[in-house]
C-alpha cells in the first residue's frame, strides 16, 4: 500500500511541476472580450474594486454599442484565477465565484458555458475532476469507517492490526479503481496549452444578441484573493484593460476606482498608469481614459504590503543569508 501511495502520491507532485511550467498564473483581473467578428463598440467600461488585505470585490460594468447588423456572439472573459498558485482548472465551484448580469437579468450556471474550441478538452478535464473528488471521499470513507486517525503531518494512527490491514486491503483496492480510470495527464494539458496559444480565448462565455443600433450593459461582479507576492513580501492588485482591446473602435470611456479598506495607504508602493488621482482621506485611487485603445502600458496596478508580512519576509531573508554566508564559509 505505502509503495503504491508514493507513487501516486510522486505522480500528482511532478504533475503539479509540469503543469507550473505550462501556464503560470497570476491572481488579475481582467475586461471581457469577443473573439468573434463584430462592430461592437464599448462605449464605457467601469471598474469600482473593494480592495481588503486578503481579498478583492470587483465589479465590472460595459456598455456596449452595436454599430452593424443584428447579431449574436459569445462574450467572455480570459481566464481567471479565484486562489493562489493555481495552475489554471476549471473548477465545479467557478461559476458560483461570479455574477453576470446582461440588461439587468441575472444569467443562470447554464447560460455560461466554454468556447467551441474548449469543450472536448472542458468535459474530458471535468470527467477527471469528478473522479479525483470521488476518490478521496472513498479514501477519507476508508479511514473512516476503520477509525483511523490522522495527525495533521499527515501520519496514520491504526488502533490495532486488524483496522491496519482492513484498511490497506481497502485502499489497494481503491487506487486499482483508480488507476482504471483516466488521469489529468501530461497529453491533456498539452491539448489544453496549445488551444490557449492559438488565441486569447475567453474561459468562460455567454450569447449576447444585438439588435442593428442596439445598445447592451453587461456587468459583472465577483470575488478573488488580493495577489500575493513571493513569501508574502508584498500585495497587489492588477486590472489587464488592454484584454478589452479587441472591440470595434476605441473604448470611448474607461474609469476605474479602487476603494481601499483595512490597507494601510503608506504601505503603497507602486502605483501604474501615472496619470491616476489618489485620495488619502476617502482612501481611493481612480484612473479616468478617454477614447482609449488599450496597450499593456494602461493595465491597473497597485503593490502594497502588509507590515507584519513584510517584517517576517525580512527576517527569513535576514536568516537565508546568514546560513547562506555560513555555508560558503565551509566551502572555503
Amino acid at each position: 500500500m505505502k509503495k503504491v501511495a508514493t507513487t501516486f502520491l510522486t505522480t500528482v507532485f511532478f504533475c503539479n511541476i509540469a503543469l507550473a511550467d505550462i501556464a503560470p498564473n497570476p491572481i488579475v483581473v481582467k475586461s471581457v472580450f469577443t473573439a468573434d467578428s463584430c462592430k461592437i463598440r464599448m462605449l464605457s467600461e467601469i471598474v469600482f474594486a473593494n480592495l481588503y488585505r486578503d481579498s478583492a470585490k470587483v465589479e465590472c460594468t460595459f456598455e456596449l454599442l452595436n454599430y452593424g447588423d443584428s447579431i449574436t456572439i459569445e462574450i467572455g472573459f480570459p481566464e481567471m484565477n479565484f486562489q493562489y498558485w493555481n495552475m489554471g482548472e476549471y473548477s465545479e465551484n467557478d461559476k458560483k465565484k461570479f455574477e453576470i448580469y446582461v440588461d439587468g437579468y441575472l444569467l443562470t450556471d447554464k447560460e455560461i458555458g466554454v468556447p467551441k474550441e474548449f469543450e472536448d478538452i472542458y468535459q474530458k478535464y471535468m470527467y477527471v475532476y469528478y473522479i479525483e473528488k470521488e476518490f478521496k471521499a472513498k479514501v477519507d470513507s476508508i479511514y473512516k469507517a476503520n477509525n483511523v486517525i490522522i495527525r495533521k503531518n499527515g501520519k496514520c494512527v491504526y488502533k490495532s492490526r486488524e483496522s491496519l490491514n482492513k484498511t490497506k486491503t481497502a485502499l489497494n483496492a481503491l487506487f486499482k479503481w483508480r488507476e482504471s480510470k483516466p488521469h489529468l495527464d501530461f497529453e491533456l494539458w498539452k491539448k489544453f496549452d496549445t488551444q490557449m496559444k492559438k488565441g486569447n480565448y475567453p474561459w468562460y462565455v455567454w450569447r449576447v444578441h444585438f439588435k442593428e443600433g442596439e445598445k447592451k450593459i453587461i456587468k459583472v461582479t465577483y470575488n478573488l484573493p488580493s495577489g500575493l507576492g513571493y513569501g508574502a513580501n508584498y500585495r497587489y492588485f492588477k486590472y489587464l484593460l488592454n484584454t478589452g482591446a479587441g472591440w470595434y473602435d476605441d473604448i470611448e470611456k474607461a474609469d476605474i476606482i479602487l476603494n481601499f479598506h483595512d490597507i494601510n495607504m503608506k504601505n503603497i508602493e507602486e502605483i501604474t498608469p501615472n496619470n491616476y488621482l489618489l485620495n488619502v482621506q476617502k482612501k481611493t485611487i481612480t484612473w479616468s481614459f478617454r477614447n482609449l485603445e488599450p496597450t499593456e502600458e494602461d493595465d491597473i496596478y497597485v503593490r502594497y504590503f502588509d507590515t507584519a508580512e513584510r517584517k517576517k519576509f525580512k527576517k527569513f531573508q535576514a536568516k537565508r543569508r546568514k546560513a547562506y554566508e555560513k555555508h560558503q564559509k565551509k566551502e572555503e
